[in-house]
């Protein structure tokens, strides 16, 4: 099989890196840390933001502000009554005030008393004040900037109107009637001759149109109150006709009061018939009972209270008294006697006739009587008939009744109209406004805060630079710490070494960084290592330890060398560097080269004492030596299995340095001797899809994978060969 020489990132090919994993999210460790790993560039992008913001701020044109304080107040009078009148609402009133101040009828009429809109200017003889200072603008090509349309007299008359208003800020004093024009302008004495010039038109618009609307509600007065008077003499001639043909009287109390009088003069009439024939009646019947049953008339009492009856009774009474107490004194022929009886028969003779007049006449009565009646109800049936008629034509009567009033109110509202419209016209206005401070030139400029622009700017930058460090850390596939190994690799991580900081001409110090500081934090980190690799092959005597990575440069052979030495101070260790394609062993070691090692000892050139080197705490190293043409069937051959077993015999741990995972197929063969395989990945170096690339070739021929060391990580403090719990570790050194 033909493998290349020489391995590199660039002989990486698509395929073997992978599809890029996006991976989870950060959590606040993971944003602090960013942002200490991207300070500079972020500090630096603040400063630059601040340069600019500093830049702006000093070539900003200062602008100065000037303020006319108005005071605007309705006089409410009733145009036309409190028949027509419009409510008044006072924030409605005030804002439109507000807007017709910032119209472009006002604008105008300021611009006319500025002399903005004279000839000259107009022509464009004048040229208008250039701002100087620097605008974004500036940074459009000129061939990108706007086309320039030519400018007429109209264009110019309607830029300078627009410029104008657009100046033109007003804001209320709340809880008062005052309100401040303000203009803004680079030249103090401008604004404020234009606040006041504003001010000063907004007024003059409000006179003319206050006279306007008088004039032209004089005018509508005078016509409507003639279409008003015609209008009122139609409806009444339309109601009197009316009552005419209906035959109705028109009284100050209404068309319906004499028929509801006739009604009640006639229902009592009735009434009072009534009970007078039912007085007769009674008397009639017994007086009709006693005649024609033979009865006599005396035995009606009633007739004694009518004419002379009872008079007559008692002078019969009188009568019969006188011959009863003369008979008792003469006889029958005396002539005191004879007289008495006479007159006793003519008192008897004129009560009986009176009693028989007095009875026609009862009889007489009452038929007079049922006559009244009759004619009673046939009056009361003719006022129940009218009102009858009445109630059937009342609603055109109320109609036309309703059309005469509300044509009368109308008519006199007008005429109310017209008087009031008079009295404005002779001096009351509406509407009134008046200047209560006249706008002064500006002393400081408002715009712009240059601090502020510069502290804007600033911070502006530094959440872009923010901003930018979190787009890098996101487009950045690399491990950062153990949980994204744990996470994508589905290994465990053995442990972390921290990244030590060495000189250019101390670029091997890491690789016996261990014998030379054993109690660092990186020391620390190869003994936890150690312990892990240790516990795993507990159970056998000897082992096999290889040690490899995705690529060159990711510190394979400082973890190898230095875990070698850890090893040695428990038991007997054996180093070989069977990356025979670009050894380190030996640079590292300062073994000279040229010098017999690992390829020499398979082929039989060298003996095991010539090809392998003593360190001073013990190890042994069997370098690679010269470099062979064919590095793979070397390490695939029978002999060099045979020799790592022969050593087995004299080392109880034997190190194996293998060549990187991906790049080519030394480090699958050695795999598959080892008793425990260990996977080193570079902290912000190693790719995601480089690592998970070389751990699935070496699980396709079944290594022993013990799990990952993450290498030169960046760490804050010492200790650091704990994991997250490193800050813990100088406790215990």
């Amino acid at each position: 099989m033909n493998e290349a020489s020489e391995y590199s990132w660039d002989g990486l090919s698509n395929q073997q890196l992978g599809s890029q994993d996006e991976g989870g999210g950060l959590d606040i460790r993971d944003y602090l840390r960013v942002i200490l790993k991207f300070k500079w560039g972020i500090l630096s992008v603040a400063f630059l933001a601040g340069l600019i913001g500093l830049y702006t701020a000093y070539k900003a044109v200062p602008i100065y502000q000037s303020r006319a304080t108005l005071q605007i107040e309705r006089h409410g009078g009733p145009m036309i009554g409190d028949f027509m009148q419009v409510p008044f609402f006072k924030m409605e009133f005030y804002n439109t005030q507000y807007e017709l101040i910032r119209s472009w009828s006002v604008a105008e009429i300021a611009a006319e008393r500025l002399g903005l809109l004279d000839a000259d200017h107009l022509e464009g003889q004048v040229t208008p004040p250039q701002n100087n200072g620097f605008t974004w603008r500036d940074l459009i090509p000129d061939f990108l900037r706007t086309r320039q349309v030519e400018l007429t007299p109209e264009i110019r008359r309607s830029n300078i109107i627009s410029g104008v208003q657009s100046r033109i800020r007003v804001t209320p004093l709340e809880q008062s009637e005052l309100t401040n024009i303000t203009i803004q302008h680079p030249r103090p004495e401008w604004a404020a001759q234009v606040a006041n010039t504003v001010a000063e038109s907004y007024i003059d618009f409000l006179r003319n149109k206050n006279l306007s609307d008088i004039t032209g509600s004089q005018s509508w007065y005078s016509s409507r109150l003639v279409q008003a008077r015609e209008d009122l003499e139609l409806a009444e001639q339309a109601l009197q006709d009316f009552l005419d043909r209906q035959g109705l009287i028109q009284t100050a109390q209404g068309v319906d009061a004499l028929q509801s009088q006739a009604l009640q003069l006639a229902l009592t009439n009735r009434e009072q018939a009534r009970q007078d024939k039912l007085a007769l009646e009674r008397l009639n019947r017994e007086i009709l009972a006693a005649q024609q049953g033979g009865g006599s008339l005396e035995n009606i009492t009633a007739l004694e209270g009518r004419g002379i009856v009872r008079q007559l009774k008692n002078s019969l009474a009188d009568a019969r008294r006188e011959v009863n107490r003369l008979s008792q004194r003469y006889g029958p022929k005396h002539p005191r006697m004879i007289e008495a009886q006479a007159t006793l028969a003519s008192a008897d003779q004129a009560y009986h006739d009176e009693l028989q007049a007095t009875a026609a006449a009862v009889l007489a009565d009452y038929n007079r009587a049922l006559q009244i009646e009759a004619s009673y109800g046939r009056q009361l049936n003719e006022a129940q008939a009218d009102i009858q008629s009445l109630n059937r034509s009342r609603a055109e009567l109320t109609k036309l009744q309703d059309d005469v009033e509300t044509s009368r109110a109308l008519f006199e509202q007008l005429q109310s109209g017209e008087k009031t419209a008079g009295l404005l016209e002779g001096g009351q206005q509406n509407i009134q406004a008046a200047i209560i401070e006249f706008a002064r030139p500006g002393l400081y400029p408002v715009r712009p805060n240059k601090q502020r622009m510069v502290l804007f700017w600033t911070i502006a930058g530094l959440f872009v630079g923010i901003g930018l460090a979190f787009l890098l850390e996101q487009l950045d596939n690399t491990f950062k710490g153990s949980e994204d190994v744990e996470r994508r690799l589905n290994l465990p991580v053995l442990g972390q070494l921290p990244q030590l900081k060495v000189g250019k001409d101390e670029k091997l110090a890491p690789m016996h960084h261990f014998v030379n500081q054993p109690r660092s934090a990186f020391s620390e980190s190869i003994r936890t290592i150690r312990t892990g690799v240790m516990l795993s092959t507990l159970d056998q005597e000897k082992a096999i330890i290889t040690v490899t990575s995705s690529v060159p440069g990711e510190g394979k052979t400082t973890m190898a060398i230095n875990l070698a030495h850890s090893i040695q101070q428990m038991k007997k260790t054996l180093l070989i560097d069977a990356d025979m394609r670009r050894p380190m062993v030996h640079r590292a070691k300062k073994i000279e080269q040229p010098r017999p090692g690992l390829a020499a000892l398979m082929t039989g050139e060298a003996t095991f004492e010539e090809a392998h080197e003593e360190m001073e705490d013990g190890l042994h190293v069997i370098p690679s030596g010269t470099v062979p043409p064919n590095p793979l069937e070397l390490l695939s051959s029978q002999k060099f299995k045979d020799l790592v077993h022969e050593l087995q015999q004299t080392y109880d741990v034997i190190v194996i340095d293998s060549a990187p995972a991906l790049a080519v197929s030394d480090a699958l063969v050695v795999a598959q001797m080892a008793d425990a395989q260990i996977y080193v990945i570079r902290s912000d170096a190693t790719p995601y899809q480089a690592a998970e690339q070389g751990i699935k070739r070496l699980r396709r021929v079944n290594a022993p994978l013990l799990g990952c060391v993450l290498n030169q990580v960046v760490s804050g403090g010492k200790g650091y060969g704990y994991g997250k719990y490193g800050k813990y570790g100088r406790y215990y050194r």
